[in-house]
């Protein structure tokens, strides 16, 4: 019998395998097409999940069972959507505090410290970490410390400009990998460590501690996180085949999670435009876009526009193969004069066509750039916003609270007046301004201190903006004189003066007297002064 020599062999083995892959791999895209169309199933799991958890919520007996209910719904839902994760956390120090607990607390600031690398405050989530006390700390809180400097400097070191200082970050970030990998067996740990080892260019031995992880009996998120993590260990291999069909295995368990914050389909995406199947790519852009923008994860917005120049570009190659294959047809049919006339006339249609177009191409991009820069405004008066509205929905939460608790009192102590001491007493008691005028003096105390505590350099602020003989003292006790109450007011978007009169309890005379009073001692334009004071701390 003839033998084949041993690297035709070889390559024939080599060749069956590669066939064999890539029958998986459009195998594993059929099911992640049909994983898309079943995203509402998924997402109505997760509701009765997150439903349930609202129950034993409710249901709880102790702050504690309270807090530990409130983290797993964080945890649910930081990947999901951010401002709900953001609402959990802020429960999570409200149940830290009623408790006294110190690892309650630390845990409470690394979770809000997640929320605020989905929102790209980078810079806050660095100093909230360095100021975290790590002495003492149990295992629990050490393991989160870590993984959350992790991501920080992971964060800084992708996104400085500096190479010296992004190098440095790097460093860092190596370092702590290595430092957290040593706490336990956790799948978590391992991956960090395939990380650690990819990170060095050792990849055979990244897949061999990442391949075992992906274990059916794990949860859907863990497997979306191996898979993902082996994906981009083949990307540094160059295997482009074994790459897309991670990245697909990374796909299905994120969408079936479900979590909306990932990088696996829009990846996947990115290859499918580069091979020209550009119905799936258009899909799995698609959902991608749906997911990023639902979650509100301000970090994902930068993909999200990447991914409509692709799309761009996609509509570019079109058009040019198109012209391609025209200017082919009319070399090949060169002799027939007819049909070349007509061909002619046909490119010149095509490239009107393609004009029309790529002006259309230049509105988009216009029209993207100026979207690009909204979203930056956005995002700065976000967080502005975010900073104001946390301070001050808690401190008048408490407040009302308050309140509502002394007007009981108050009533209880007019109800026995007027029953031991008949109704001239009571009548006397009603007439004293001095319960009154004491609640007015505790609100402008709350009011000055909340208001200081989110902008603590706004008396200097506006002395910068008034000329020499008009500007205000700093004063020790940290309140407010009724010309800065007026313009802090302002700053937090009240400018009708009867609302500011009102909110206040001046009159309205009074405030526009003061409001011009401060205008006319306004350095430079005195129109401007006051939307200069709406932007202060932006």
């Amino acid at each position: 019998m003839k033998t084949f020599p041993p690297y035709i062999a070889c390559a024939l083995c080599l060749a069956g395998l590669v066939a064999c892959r890539q029958s998986e791999t459009e195998l594993l895209l059929a099911e992640l097409d049909r994983t898309i169309e079943n995203k509402a199933v998924y997402t109505e799991r997760f509701n009765l999940r997150a439903d349930s958890l609202r129950r034993a919520l409710r249901d709880a007996g102790d702050d504690t069972r309270r807090w530990q209910t409130a983290n797993r719904l964080f945890d649910a839902y930081i990947t999901y959507n951010i401002d709900t994760a953001a609402r959990y956390v802020a429960l999570m120090y409200d149940l830290a505090e009623h408790t006294g607990r110190r690892d309650m607390k630390f845990l409470s600031t690394t979770c809000d410290i997640s929320v605020l690398i989905g929102r790209n405050n980078i810079e806050d989530a660095y100093d909230r970490i360095r100021s975290l006390d790590t002495a003492g700390i149990t295992k629990r809180m050490r393991a989160s410390y870590y993984t959350q400097q992790m991501v920080v400097y992971g964060r800084l070191a992708s996104q400085n400009t500096s190479e010296s200082r992004s190098r440095a970050y790097a460093d860092t970030l190596a370092r702590i990998r290595r430092v957290r990998i040593g706490f336990d067996g956790h799948s978590y740990v391992t991956r960090q460590r395939a990380i650690d080892l990819l990170s060095q260019q050792r990849c055979d031995e990244a897949l061999d501690v990442l391949l075992p992880l992906y274990n059916p009996r794990q949860s859907s998120r863990t497997l979306a996180r191996v898979a993902y993590n082996i994906a981009n260990v083949y990307e540094t291999l160059g295997d482009r085949e074994q790459r897309k069909y991670w990245l697909a295995r990374a796909a299905v368990n994120d969408l079936r999670t479900p979590v909306r914050e990932y990088l696996s389909l829009y990846e996947l995406a990115l290859m499918m435009f580069e091979e020209k199947d550009m119905e799936r790519a258009a899909r799995y852009i698609q959902c991608t876009v749906a997911d990023m923008l639902s979650c509100n994860y301000n970090t994902r917005i930068f993909h999200s526009s990447q991914a409509e120049m692709i799309i761009n570009q996609a509509v570019v190659y079109s058009i040019n193969s198109r012209s391609r294959i025209l200017t082919v047809m009319v070399s090949v049919f060169l002799l027939l004069l007819v049909i070349i006339a007509l061909l002619l006339f046909h490119t010149q249609r095509q490239h009107l066509r393609l004009r029309r177009n790529t002006s259309l191409i230049y509105e988009v991009n216009r029209r993207l750039h100026e979207r690009n820069e909204q979203f930056r405004i956005v995002n700065d008066r976000l967080r502005d916003a975010n900073k104001i509205k946390d301070s001050y929905v808690f401190r008048y939460m408490q407040l009302a609270s308050h309140y509502i608790g002394r007007v009981d009192e108050y009533r209880m102590e007019l109800r026995k007046t007027a029953k031991t001491d008949g109704t001239e007493a009571l009548m006397r008691k009603l007439r004293s301004p001095s319960d009154v005028d004491r609640n007015y003096r505790d609100f402008y105390r709350i009011f000055d201190e909340t208001f200081l505590g989110i902008f603590p350099d706004f008396v200097e602020r506006v002395n910068e903006l008034l000329e020499e003989p008009a500007r205000f003292p700093v004063r020790s006790d940290g309140a407010l004189s009724t010309e800065l109450r007026i313009l802090a007011v302002m700053r937090l978007g009240i400018t009708d003066s009867g609302c500011i009169a009102s909110f206040l309890n001046c009159a309205s005379a009074t405030v526009y007297t003061y409001r011009t009073k401060l205008r006319n001692s306004a350095l430079g334009s005195r129109s401007d002064f006051e939307r200069k004071i709406q932007h202060i701390g932006l």
